[in-house]
């Protein structure tokens, strides 16, 4: 047990005695057998708390996947995936297949969709594998040629349970400069999927406890990820399209919103959130200036 404080507050004047017999009635306060044991079960009981929270958040890299609950037939159920023909969206799509969906492709560049359907039905043989071409910067309602698309695949597609998967990004969270619009529309997926989800459970379509009904909406939170539109080499805190796929699909059914795919990038948010706001805006503009000069130089 710490020593008392004591000594006479008179030798140090009125305004300052004052001050020190408060410090000194507060400090043998907090010193005292029962105050120490107050503020050791309180400090064992934060302990425990976090760490608890710490378990259940890494079990949710390693627990098993519910994903296999929306694939309702050996034949498979019917995945659609946007953007398909590269990077993130080309690795939901080789794992959903993996899996035992059967996928449909959206891309824009049809020879290019003709290739990996192709290449796919020859890796995939017992899957069903399509594509639709739907280009969203058209004024020819898009939307309607990938909602057609859908009414003629084979199969029912009205089953429950169901599952939306939107990607964000760590852009749409801490806006990183120079690339601001992506930064926007990023923010604007992880908003739109809070949102729907809220809307799914507002219309009674909640998923129950067992995933075994209604709808799952998860949003992701994704951090830097090799792709085709950036060919970056793959150190730590970077992962590949396949890891960003199979870690998204990992954490179907864990009831969680938004979520970062891997526990690297995890790391990276934390980081970001313990620096000041300062430092790293100016480090961030630094290395975007830097990324620029090098596109501007391979072009």
């Amino acid at each position: 047990m710490p020593p008392k404080l004591t000594f006479d507050a008179k030798e140090f004047g009125p305004s300052i005695g004052s001050i020190l017999q408060i410090f000194q009635r507060t400090y043998n306060a907090w010193t005292n057998d029962t105050s120490q044991l107050a503020f050791s079960i309180l400090g064992t009981s934060v302990a425990a708390i976090s760490l608890l929270k710490l378990v259940r958040h890494l079990w949710g890299y390693v627990r098993p996947s519910k994903l296999q609950i929306y694939c309702h037939s050996e034949t498979g159920s019917w995945a659609l995936v946007t953007g398909a023909s590269d990077g993130i969206g080309r690795g939901f799509v080789d794992e959903l297949l993996s899996n035992g969906f059967n996928v449909l492709l959206h891309g824009r560049n049809q020879s290019k969709l003709e290739g990996i359907v192709k290449e796919l039905a020859q890796k995939h043989p017992k899957r069903t594998i399509d594509f639709v071409i739907a280009d969203a910067s058209s004024n020819d309602s898009p939307e309607l040629a990938v909602l057609e698309k859908v009414k003629s695949l084979p199969g029912k597609l009205t089953i429950l349970p169901s599952l939306i998967m939107n990607c964000g990004s760590g852009a749409g969270v801490i806006g990183v400069p120079y690339i601001t619009t992506y930064s926007g529309t990023k923010g604007y997926i992880h908003s739109f999927t809070k949102a729907l989800k809220a809307e799914m459970a507002a219309e009674g379509f909640a998923p129950d406890k067992r995933s075994t009904k209604g709808v799952e909406v998860k949003g992701y939170i994704i951090g830097n990820t090799q792709s085709g539109g950036n060919k970056t080499d793959v150190p730590f805190f970077t992962i590949s399209s396949a890891q960003c796929a199979r870690g998204c699909l990992r954490q179907v059914g864990n009831g969680k919103t938004l979520e970062t795919p891997h526990w690297r990038q995890e790391m990276i948010e934390w980081i970001a959130s313990v620096i000041p706001e300062k430092t790293m805006r100016e480090n961030m503009a630094q290395q975007m200036r830097d990324r620029k000069e090098q596109e501007a130089k391979e072009l």
